[in-house]
């Protein structure tokens, strides 16, 4: 919660420079809460058709919640950074 508009607010800068695709690396993130889940289902949303929108999550802390929700499905969700990167 306490780390939610912080993330929001770099997801809208990197997106306003229109970029083919944002990746979120989430890999460092050991708590994944439901305020933390709305921006990504937000910046994946703002990301629209213009920007491939991709995270980088495994794991308890963070693949388990979105896939616990359900939410998991909406999103391009990779095991590493390399994989994001390479859009694999």
């Amino acid at each position: 919660m306490a780390t939610a508009p912080e993330l929001e607010e770099s997801i809208k800068t990197a997106l306003d420079r229109g970029p083919e695709a944002l990746i979120v690396d989430l890999s460092g993130v050991s708590f994944l809460a439901s305020a933390g889940m709305s921006v990504l289902i937000g910046g994946n949303q703002l990301a629209g058709d213009r920007t491939e929108f991709r995270l980088v999550a495994t794991g308890s802390a963070t693949l388990r919640p979105m896939e616990l929700t359900g939410i998991a499905t909406t999103f391009s969700i990779h095991a590493t950074r390399d994989q994001a990167l390479s859009g694999g």
